[in-house]
């Protein structure tokens, strides 16, 4: 189809269609970018995972965390034995970069094979009597809600730790 210029006018749409799309994109998922918050403190000051407010596509093991809580990592060892197994588990899997690593806090990015989305997972270390516990926050950077993704990656590590000792 031919406009008043003589131009073809459905190439042209097309075009402007694609355009728009990629714009509208764009927008939603700058839009939607989250970059996780430092460690907060509680009512004591001893170091704790922040809360996950807004969309829902964060978990914590908090306990005040309600539906989004998950429950925390424990090993019947040293928080720095606990630190090591985890760093060996991390640095082994694909689509990984460790951002921070201190003695009792981690900072982990997984980038989606296909997609390349970066998720932020933390990992906040403390002694207890019977042994360490690994306390975990993992929220998705872009989008509204994330399908459980980071509740299943937490699953996923649990069940693979386990073979380390850790429950």
């Amino acid at each position: 189809m031919r406009g008043w210029t003589g131009l073809e006018i459905e190439p042209m749409c097309r075009q402007l269609r694609g355009l728009a799309t990629l714009m509208l994109t764009l927008g939603l998922t700058v839009g939607c970018t989250h970059v996780v918050s430092p460690l907060a403190r509680d009512a004591a000051g001893s170091a704790t995972l922040a809360a996950c407010d807004g969309p829902p596509r964060c978990i914590v093991s908090r306990d005040d965390a309600g539906k989004r809580r998950v429950e925390p990592l424990r090993l019947d060892a040293s928080p720095s034995l606990a630190r090591l197994q985890l760093m060996l588990w991390l640095t082994g899997q694909e689509g990984v970069e460790i951002v921070t690593a201190g003695d009792d806090y981690i900072h982990a990015v997984f980038i989606t094979p296909r997609l390349r989305y970066r998720d932020d997972v933390e990992f906040l270390l403390r002694a207890e009597d019977d042994g360490s516990r690994i306390d975990i926050r993992s929220e998705s950077r872009i989008g509204w809600y994330d399908w459980n993704t980071n509740r299943k990656r937490v699953e996923h590590m649990r069940r693979e730790l386990a073979a380390a000792g850790m429950r």
